[in-house]
């Protein structure tokens, strides 16, 4: 079984309470079933591992009583996931182009306990983020990209991530490409 660390689960739930108030945590996690909801009685722990697959189903709960229809529901999450963790413990690890190349495998071990991230390319800015072996579902890779464009924006240069590859089109790996608006 696939786990993701607390944070995450932190962040989701946090994302959906500042984006539509303090009661929609509660409606997302009363369309869960029963053996779900009883995980969210407690609250999570930032650094425990927790299902991927309870994760999936609190974000597809969510979208559906919160934000039926919004495309980019599951990107405004990893975008807004990404930016809170940059601005905390994470920002020294990606506080350049270059250390966000350098540390991105690393990174992606501490918040997941399957699949491997590779950078390709030795420059910063065309180098581009391939997902290896991860149980990829269509929430997930756009909430992935949230997370590219989140971890690589500024406020002067805002940055814009594009699946260009997916396990679910049927590439052997999920691959993320990068650019910057001038």
């Amino acid at each position: 079984m696939a786990r993701v660390r607390g944070r995450d689960f932190i962040d989701a739930l946090a994302f959906v309470r500042e984006t539509y108030g303090a009661e929609a945590v509660e409606r997302a996690v009363s369309r869960l079933g029963a053996p779900e909801r009883s995980r969210f009685e407690a609250a999570f722990r930032e650094v425990e591992w927790y299902p991927l697959d309870l994760l999936v189903a609190f974000l597809r709960a969510a979208q559906a009583a919160l934000a039926p229809g919004d495309p980019t529901f599951f990107e405004r999450q990893g975008r807004y996931a990404a930016q809170r963790q940059k601005e905390s413990f994470l920002s020294v690890m990606v506080g350049s182009a270059e250390a966000r190349v350098a540390t991105a495998p690393t990174i992606w071990r501490m918040f997941y306990d399957v699949g491997r991230l590779e950078v390709v390319g030795e420059d910063p800015v065309t180098a581009v983020s391939r997902i290896h072996d991860f149980p990829a579902t269509p929430e997930l890779c756009r909430r992935f990209r949230g997370i590219w464009e989140g971890m690589a924006s500024t406020p002067a240069h805002p940055a814009a991530a594009e699946e260009t590859r997916c396990v679910l089109r049927g590439d052997p790996f999920c691959e993320f490409s990068l650019s910057h608006e001038a």
